[in-house]
């Protein structure tokens, strides 16, 4: 019995101890449970619920087999001359009076691509108007992980998208928030012409938005009333990404660049005057500074010419002078980029436009390196920037201002030093 007592009075001292682990350990799941209900509700009310895994994406999209007599003889120049008619080879070998590069059509496996991909845009895969076939360049189709979207614009056009998943699709949702690069495209041209830019932010963990203009690419001819404002189209597109589309949940809606070629040049530079989601800016061959109008400049923009740019065929190097007064427009961070020996085709990746062979690498290595410093922070890219390149224009000045701080740059020319 004394063994007994002694037991009951341990346990009694026991019992208010347990009780307020007991106590405290309900509280504090309430509190968890309360606090991911709150998350919970704010998630549903912002339209950002958690995004668990990638809707499902595709690489970029190859010719189909072209009309056997034409696959007998693909990679023979000679044989196709007598196979095809002429207005074939017209758009197969001088869209736009570019010409061709020898070093593309002496690639057997490019100018097989090549016609397959013209005789299916012939066939009316894409917009027929256009001199550009919708199946890109071989090689970067496949270096892609896209999600193809449709949408609509302010007036009711359907416009074509595609969503490039950063670290095509290895870099999971939650590993986000990411960067956004909004892209935007050339006159007459589509998505697949500038899949390499959009492959190259995507490897480096940005999410790209890529979109036909209207009536360009897969987009459809404007509706009645739609003037086709590319700017408007721009921020619709814009809307559509983070308000509407499957990956909203997994973007950072506070750090959004835009990229442009020619005609997607001239609308960043008119777009990053009234669009305040806008952080950062890259224009390549805006072409003029009477035809890239913008009334001001609240966002660090990089402008990209080369000595040859031209709006349809080169301008032999005169035309970064025509490109300055554009970049001395600007006001903040700015910089300009003149590559050597580059042609308007620079940023295109359109397998018989001709262009330096070391163009879309300039590009490349300065609009990323821009947008990593200004949406990233990043102080490596920074050096980037500032460390020049043996084949930026050595006619030209390149130039950088960051901070105040105003740095010029040329190449090495092609004499040897």
């Amino acid at each position: 019995m004394a063994l007994q007592a002694a037991k009951n009075r341990r346990d009694s001292r026991r019992r208010p101890s347990l009780n307020r682990l007991l106590a405290a350990t309900a509280a504090l799941l309430l509190s968890l449970s309360l606090a991911a209900c709150d998350q919970a509700a704010s998630d549903t009310a912002s339209g950002q619920e958690s995004l668990k895994a990638w809707p499902a994406s595709q690489p970029g999209e190859d010719p189909p087999p072209a009309p056997a007599p034409v696959e007998a003889v693909i990679g023979n120049l000679d044989a196709l001359a007598a196979l095809l008619p002429t207005a074939t080879l017209a758009a197969l070998f001088d869209p736009v009076a570019f010409g061709t590069t020898v070093r593309d059509l002496s690639d057997p496996a490019v100018l097989a691509f090549h016609v397959r991909a013209t005789l299916a845009q012939l066939s009316g895969q894409c917009q027929l108007a256009s001199p550009y076939h919708c199946y890109g360049y071989p090689g970067y189709n496949a270096g892609v992980a896209l999600v193809p979207v449709r949408f609509k614009n302010r007036y009711g056009t359907e416009l074509y998208g595609e969503i490039v998943l950063p670290g095509r699709g290895a870099l999971p949702p939650r590993a986000g928030a990411y960067p956004v690069i909004l892209a935007l495209e050339g006159l007459a041209t589509n998505t697949a012409v500038y899949r390499w830019w959009h492959q190259l932010f995507a490897d480096a963990g940005y999410l790209v938005f890529a979109f036909d203009f209207v009536g360009q690419g897969k987009s459809q001819d404007a509706v009645t009333g739609d003037p086709g404002n590319t700017i408007e189209d721009a921020q619709d597109a814009l809307s559509y990404l983070l308000e509407q589309s499957p990956v909203r949940a997994a973007l950072d809606a506070s750090r959004i660049g835009v990229i442009g070629h020619s005609q997607g040049a001239i609308t960043t530079l008119g777009l990053q005057a009234v669009e305040p989601r806008l952080k950062a800016a890259v224009a390549a061959a805006p072409i003029s500074e009477r035809s890239a109008p913008f009334a001001a400049n609240p966002i660090p923009v990089m402008i990209q010419t080369g000595d040859h740019d031209g709006p349809v065929a080169p301008i032999p190097f005169l035309n970064p002078a025509v490109v300055r007064p554009i970049y001395e427009k600007l006001a903040g961070d700015r910089a300009l980029i003149v590559a050597e020996a580059s042609t308007h085709a620079q940023h295109t990746s359109y397998p018989v436009l001709p262009s330096a062979q070391w163009g879309l690498e300039i590009a490349g290595r300065y609009s990323l390196a821009w947008m990593d410093y200004q949406l990233r922070g990043d102080r490596a890219a920074l050096e980037v920037l500032r460390g020049g390149h043996p084949h930026l224009s050595y006619l030209w000045d390149s130039e950088l201002r960051i901070a105040g701080e105003t740095s010029s740059y040329r190449g090495a020319g092609p004499l040897p030093q």
